[in-house]
């Protein structure tokens, strides 16, 4: 066939961009994703305000919150059940005890503060202040009121929202938003003050920060886990172009301790927390800050993500994920599924057990009060696979994946239509589960309701589709479907690949269809995804999404921040995929016997295993690095530092890693 030169030229820049788009690797995606579990969902106070969550060092979860005083409840079960309300700081009269914030220091004492707001008609014998009352018998009683700092008497000219910090020199920190000095204007800074005998006296206060013009507000501190810096994250109304609070950190190494200069509205030490950044009009105020046993950051606002107005009223909680120097916050998920005339107000994050991220927020309508709710996500960094041979009959009879019922994956909160998912692997197949809540399961159209599985075999991280990645989709019609990427060369480059049938025969499909949901299992042989066997030992990368047809509209749910299109599958935004060796899993119980655990005595833990280690961490219950030791062989000695407990997580040398829960004895 003889070609024109206009012709020739069109193919060869049609190749060019072909080539082109098939080798476009960008640095893999950098954060965990959090996965909310609607199952955990549970209300924690009929009315209320302001709850703040800590874990004790003896396992419990404590919370305090204000609701007519400050109030605290326990629960023993990991946040299933709680035992009731206890009043711990009455309202004076005429005097609202409000916002409370709490902490478990080194020694055990438990510090609760707290915010006293005088009604009007103001007068000069009731300021607006903080304090705080202790325990030292781990919460059972409580010591009388201790003063920490007090404003003037007037609302315009107040104190507000205490939150403390630990040091590791044993000195305590209170920071608190303070309008006591800008009387004649609306102006607001950070001012914080010490306490060098855990709590019962304090220092006057020091500023750390002040913008002009404008209130920096509602302060959380943390250590960064390398202990290098003080981060504290407060709402700042002061950013050009911005309409209202963003969700900002400032900051200070740790050897100044604040003794340097104000962190001013020009500083670079304050920062916006977002990775990309928001709107002019996005509004995210009433910040607060935890950190990961990875050593990641979460931050949560209330603010207008998703929502159809900028009214606080209708503002809703949302959660992001940042770097262990509580930067570059990214994969925002908003835990609470909320109508558009609710709002989730006043919220904070805990982070519990091995790693457990908690939401509470104050959720109710304008005049109708607020209710509190708690609900658990899920940090996940990269998906795994254990190793184990599933019976693939759509029934999950029994069957043990790599987490328990299948819930690696949670997918729905939002709108609280459950979707979960799972792996497996042997010698032969990589097994995938899902199951689906669903309630008017579509499978006689074009594009029925069904799961997508995306992977990438080779690690590419490219934008566009390309050799060793691969689409499969499991219809609810009992159907697979797959696609692969092209070569490099050619004019397919670039391009998803629909495979023949008999590439794929080998593909075990079952699902199981009931009125509500339905459940699919899958079994893929290692050579349909070209392998010779089982890549143990390779990072690779998955995605999922599920559809949900609708009658006349379609819907997805996808991982957070994921950027995968019809064409450009950019699997450098997938979750890393690891296969676990064959004789590791993840370790939900202390009964795991391939980790061993001793308390010696003089605050020292023995590690042994049966397999190599390549680094020991030690957290505190709050999510602090304590120690970290990279051992060579199997075993090792850790020093808690003084501490009673915390998590320690081992990492081995075949790249898994095993997290538990440690108490000393007294």
């Amino acid at each position: 066939m003889k070609i024109s030169t206009k012709s020739a030229i069109l193919l060869a820049i049609t190749a060019i961009v072909s080539l082109g788009a098939s080798a476009m690797r960008k640095e893999a995606y950098d954060r965990s994703r959090i996965f909310w579990d609607t199952d955990t969902k549970k209300t924690l106070f009929s009315n209320g305000n302001y709850a703040r969550m800590i874990q004790l060092h003896d396992g419990r979860l404590m919370v305090a919150a204000e609701n007519g005083g400050i109030h605290v409840i326990y629960s023993s079960d990991g946040g299933k059940s709680w035992t009731p309300s206890q009043l711990i700081a009455p309202n004076p009269a005429n005097v609202a005890e409000c916002v409370p914030d709490l902490l478990q220091l080194t020694d055990g004492t438990i510090i609760v503060g707290y915010n006293p707001r005088p009604h009007q008609p103001y007068s000069t014998d009731r300021r607006f202040g903080i304090r705080c009352r202790r325990s030292t018998d781990n919460g059972t009683t409580w010591s009388d009121e201790i003063f920490i700092f007090d404003a003037q008497h007037t609302f315009a000219d107040g104190c507000w929202e205490p939150s403390f910090l630990e040091l590791p020199s044993g000195e305590l920190q209170c920071y608190f938003a303070n309008e006591n000095d800008f009387t004649s204007t609306n102006e607001q800074c950070i001012s914080m003050c010490r306490s060098f005998d855990k709590g019962i006296t304090w220092s006057a206060p020091v500023r750390i920060s002040y913008r002009q013009w404008t209130r920096d507000g509602m302060p959380v501190p943390i250590l960064t886990p390398d202990g290098s810096e003080i981060v504290v994250i407060i709402e700042d109304n002061g950013w050009p172009g911005s309409s209202g609070f963003i969700a900002t950190t400032v900051r200070c190494p740790i050897e100044e301790n604040w003794t340097g200069a104000v962190v001013d509205g020009t500083s670079p030490r304050r920062n916006k927390i977002f990775a990309t950044q928001p709107p002019a009009s996005h509004a995210a105020g009433a910040p607060y800050l935890r950190i990961l046993p990875s050593g990641e950051t979460v931050a949560s606002y209330q603010g207008n993500d998703n929502r159809n107005s900028t009214n606080m009223d209708v503002m809703n909680m949302s959660v992001l994920v940042g770097d262990s120097h509580a930067r570059n916050f990214k994969g925002m998920t908003q835990p609470f599924n909320i109508t558009s005339n609710e709002h989730s107000l006043w919220n904070s994050v805990a982070v519990v057990d091995t790693g457990t991220v908690v939401a509470l927020g104050s959720i109710g309508q304008v005049g109708s009060g607020n209710r509190i709710d708690m609900i658990k996500g899920y940090p996940r960094k990269n998906l795994i696979a254990n190793f184990g041979t599933p019976t693939i009959d759509g029934a999950a009879s029994g069957d043990t994946w790599t987490y328990p019922k299948g819930y690696q994956i949670i997918l729905g909160h939002e709108n609280n239509t459950r979707r979960t998912m799972d792996f497996l692997y042997d010698d032969e197949y990589l097994y995938f589960t899902a199951m689906c809540i669903d309630r008017d399961i579509i499978d006689d159209k074009p594009d029925n309701d069904g799961v997508f599985l995306y992977l990438d075999m080779v690690n590419a991280c490219d934008v566009y589709p390309r050799n060793g990645m691969y689409q499969f989709f499991f219809d609810v019609n009992g159907t697979v479907t797959m696609k692969h990427g092209a070569d490099l060369e050619g004019y397919d480059a670039g391009k998803w690949i629909a495979n023949d049938a008999a590439d794929f025969a080998g593909v075990k499909y079952e699902i199981k269809k009931a009125l509500s949901y339905y459940r699919i299992e899958a079994a893929i042989p290692w050579s349909v995804l070209g392998e010779a066997q089982a890549p143990k030992s390779r990072l690779m990368r998955a995605d999922v999404s599920v559809r949900n047809r609708h009658e006349s509209t379609i819907e997805y749910a996808t991982i957070v921040d994921t950027e995968n299109t019809s064409s450009k599958p950019n699997s450098w935004s997938w979750m890393g995929l690891l296969l676990m060796g064959a004789d590791s899993h993840v370790a939900t119980t202390a009964s795991d016997d391939s980790l061993n655990i001793a308390c010696p005595g003089n605050g020292l833990v023995k590690i042994s295993s049966r397999h190599d280690l390549s680094g020991v961490e030690l957290f505190s219950f709050d999510g602090t690095l304590i120690n970290r030791l990279k051992p060579s062989g199997n075993e090792c000695t850790i020093d808690t530092c003084n501490h009673v407990g915390g998590i320690v997580r081992v990492s081995f040398a075949d790249g898994s890693t095993l997290c538990r829960k440690i108490l000393l004895s007294q």
